[in-house]
């Protein structure tokens, strides 16, 4: 059954999760939106729940879009961790691995 709390703190974990590999900080984060450091408190540690602009203004301060924040719901946490390491690469290493990936798609095992 679907949960709205449980997928709001998913979300919000993964919120944490990314603002830790960017080393965004909340103070960061509140200087870049215009938003309180209070309410960027509030978020953060679940107190209030924020309004759709609120996210697209911390997305924004993050540079990453509201799909990027809801697109892993469901995924392993193994499939996440491909996936983080993917958005880190530079676009030279992310083509490098999409090749890679393209020819492991295409190799027929017939051992």
């Amino acid at each position: 059954m679907y949960n709205p709390d449980e997928e709001y703190q998913h979300m919000l974990d993964k919120f944490k999760i990314i603002c830790k590999q960017k080393n965004k900080t909340q103070y960061a984060l509140a200087k870049a939106t215009g938003i309180s450091d209070s309410s960027i408190w509030n978020i953060m540690n679940g107190v209030s729940k924020p309004y759709i602009y609120t996210m697209l203004l911390l997305c924004e301060a993050l540079e990453i879009s509201m799909g990027e924040l809801f697109a892993n719901f469901g995924l392993s946490s193994e499939e996440e961790s491909i996936i983080s390491a993917y958005r880190s690469l530079s676009p030279k290493k992310r083509r490098m691995l999409e090749v890679y990936v393209d020819m492991l798609l295409k190799y027929d095992e017939e051992f």
